[in-house]
């Protein structure tokens, strides 16, 4: 979980990621979704999971990796209940802020190997 009021702890992850990866051959990532905290983190008075701030903040995050990755949507990035009136529309923002055409994934990590995700 994201936290905008302290990233520190993640920023610290991440360079511990790309450094451990980096002479890794076909390194990728996967994150298992739920990436905000699912409180009020900020000045809208509303939970943060599920908002296009909550997805923009990840999004930033993630292309902070030297490296490919794949986002699979937990169950709270669809909690932008204040944001958006439906599921729908909240899958719509979780797709198009995160850089993805589908819910899914697949990835070639290694020849006649693919990695499929939901």
């Amino acid at each position: 979980h994201l936290d905008p009021r302290n990233m520190e702890d993640s920023l610290q992850g991440r360079l511990h990621m790309n450094k451990i990866l980096q002479d890794k051959p076909n390194a990728f990532v996967v994150s298992l979704g739920d990436l905000g905290e699912s409180l009020k983190c900020d000045d809208s008075n509303q939970l943060f999971a599920g908002t296009s701030a909550c997805f923009k903040l990840a999004r930033e995050y993630l292309d902070g990796l030297d490296f490919p990755y794949a986002v699979i949507g937990g169950n709270h990035d669809l909690e932008g209940i204040d944001e958006f009136g439906k599921n729908e529309e909240n899958l719509r923002a979780f797709l198009k802020i995160l850089g993805k055409e589908r819910p899914y994934f697949s990835h070639e990590i290694a020849e006649k190997t693919l990695l499929v995700g939901p």
